[in-house]
């Protein structure tokens, strides 16, 4: 997870780079998703492009800005390192952050999925998703 992290700060720029540091720093501290809640929304909201209110975003919101990032990336990552990895971990905190979170979850499982492998991803919650999209996932 720590590799993936210090990849994405290589590659960002600007604000989402400041809002991806801020928040891994605070991630780093935590070993639940609880605990981390909280402080990891603390650390993205200098950052965040939407606000506080994020049913009523500003007229600006989510426009391209070297200062302000989307949260959702920075969230992810946060919750990639506070699940050490842990695909189901790593989930269900992001899920339970609330906002956007069925982006962050997508996120956050889609990278602690590459690297877990499908052995990482509980086979009862791929089975449901599998019987309720009606797709073979395999």
């Amino acid at each position: 997870a720590a590799s993936v992290v210090e990849t994405a700060l290589s590659l960002a720029k600007d604000g989402t780079r400041a809002a991806i540091s801020a928040v891994c720093e605070v991630a780093v501290g935590h070993r639940d998703f609880e605990s981390a809640l909280a402080p990891l929304r603390a650390a993205v909201a200098p950052y965040d492009s939407v606000g506080p209110d994020y049913r009523n975003p500003s007229l600006d919101a989510r426009r391209p800005s070297r200062l302000h990032a989307i949260e959702e990336l920075p969230i992810a990552l946060g919750m990639l390192l506070v699940a050490g990895g842990r695909y189901e971990t790593a989930v269900l905190g992001a899920v339970n952050y609330g906002r956007d979170c069925d982006s962050i979850a997508t996120m956050a499982g889609a990278v602690a999925g590459a690297l877990g492998g499908e052995a990482a991803i509980p086979a009862v919650w791929a089975k449901q998703v599998a019987e309720a999209s009606r797709l073979d996932l395999h």
